[in-house]
């Protein structure tokens, strides 16, 4: 994450829908998140040009209007803070997060990953208090300790006949609770409004 264009510490202001991509012709539709970060500190600017607050896409809702999340990344709340490990998509200009274990969250001063609880990043972050967090990553961030950054191995997709090992258990993708009517989601689907 150490190795992400840009990583800055923020807190979420808001939450709103965002772009619709897809069509009935192409297969569906799919709806993603806006979510405004106010910049409480930039780390790591990557060349980029940071303002006090960005836009960030998070996915999303599917065409019949289910919200659904990536992995164990669950859906941005107005409120959380945190460091968000960040890159600019080079055609739509949006902010997306490096990947699904783009995001640590200070809660009550302990930070909270969201990496494959199973994978080898989460141990080394979750449950650490944010203060430590903190102090690590600015001590990786030196450019003198740049030799220490490690890119972890990212999981290979199955192919050929492995997908055909994969039990068909329907959507795998975790479905937030209460997702079209929390309070910060428009009712029953953005776009049908």
């Amino acid at each position: 994450m150490g190795t992400a264009p840009v990583i800055i510490r923020g807190t979420v202001l808001s939450t709103a829908p965002g772009r619709t991509v897809g069509s009935a012709e192409s297969g569906g539709t799919e709806q993603a998140r806006n979510v405004t970060l106010r910049v409480d500190a930039v780390m790591k600017k990557g060349g980029a040009d940071i303002g006090s607050t960005l836009t960030l896409e998070e996915w999303g809702w599917d065409g019949s209007g289910n919200g659904y999340q990536m992995e164990n990344l669950t859906w941005s709340q107005a409120g959380d803070a945190g460091y968000y490990f960040l890159k600019r998509d080079a055609v739509t200009l949006n902010w997306r997060y490096v990947n699904t274990e783009g995001r640590v969250l200070n809660k009550s001063g302990t930070v909270r990953s969201s990496a494959d609880p199973e994978g080898p990043l989460f141990p080394l972050i979750d449950g650490r208090t944010n203060t430590d967090f903190y102090a690590e990553l600015k001590r990786l961030l030196d450019p003198a300790n740049a030799n220490q950054l490690v890119v972890l191995p990212q999981p290979v997709p199955a192919t050929g006949e492995q997908q055909n090992d994969v039990p068909d258990s329907g959507p795998t993708e975790p479905v937030p609770d209460g997702s079209t009517n929390d309070g910060s989601e428009p009712t029953p689907y953005p776009s049908s409004t």
